[in-house]
């Protein structure tokens, strides 16, 4: 990954950072957006896409609606996208299972993250005292909101420039150790995170039947992307649609 890359990304993660809190909320900074967005710019839109894909729904229930603020999912997306495509060991698509290994390293990077996001809110409560200072009230507001976009973006700029370029050449490396047995494990757990944000507002939404459903399509999610390579997966197939279809129906007739 040249630093070229690397600072094209950059200057692009900081105009995409800015939409998820400070300014604007046209919801680009959405992984659904941002991720297929660094995927056009690298070469690869569809590589961007389903990271940006997978991602959304994983973080189905983070939308910064009033003042809630969610997780940031949006760095979490450029990241993975640049680094998955940036650093990846082979030309052209990269395997599913390196895009997990990507996705893995970058989320032991959110907790930091997050923490220097909060540090980064709280240090902009400065800028109360820039409008108060300037004579013209309103001019005094509108260079402090100004200020603030500048803060955040110089926030996303200087997270992503440095994690990317230090971090192609790790993952890399540590990908080249890994046991080939490990592969369809990590190529599994990338198809699992839908399901898992899925089952996590199901759940926290008290569904009546919340659980039962969040498991019975994570089975059969994770065996419609991943099992049909596989012999002998046909019959297990049916039976866990069976199963699903068969709560669907008890709980409409249960409604009637």
């Amino acid at each position: 990954m040249s630093f070229l890359d690397v600072l094209q990304v950059s200057l692009l993660a900081g105009l995409i950072g800015v939409d998820r809190l400070a300014v604007g909320q046209f919801m680009i900074s959405q992984p659904i957006v941002a991720a297929p967005i660094i995927g056009w710019v690298m070469g690869d839109f569809h590589t961007g896409l389903l990271v940006g894909a997978v991602l959304e729904l994983f973080w189905l229930q983070g939308l910064p609606v009033g003042g809630y603020v969610p997780k940031d999912a949006t760095l979490a997306a450029i990241l993975t996208t640049a680094l998955a495509l940036g650093a990846s060991p082979v030309r052209g698509v990269p395997d599913v299972a390196w895009i997990t290994w990507v996705f893995l390293w970058v989320g032991l990077l959110m907790s930091p993250a997050a923490a220097l996001d909060r540090w980064v809110r709280q240090k902009n409560a400065f800028l109360i005292d820039v409008a108060r200072s300037d004579g013209n009230i309103g001019r005094g507001i509108t260079r402090a909101v100004w200020m603030g976009v500048g803060v955040f973006y110089l926030y996303y700029f200087c997270v992503t420039l440095p994690v990317l370029w230090l971090s192609a050449g790790a993952l890399k490396s540590t990908y080249g150790w890994l046991s080939p047995r490990l592969l369809p494990g990590l190529r599994l757990f990338f198809f699992l995170l839908p399901a898992m944000g899925m089952a996590s507002l199901l759940t926290r939404k008290a569904h009546p039947r919340g659980r039962l459903f969040a498991v019975a399509g994570a089975v059969v999610s994770v065996v419609v992307f991943l099992g049909f390579g596989l012999d002998g997966t046909g019959p297990a197939v049916a039976l866990l649609m069976a199963a699903a279809l068969a709560v669907v129906v008890e709980e409409r007739l249960r409604a009637v």
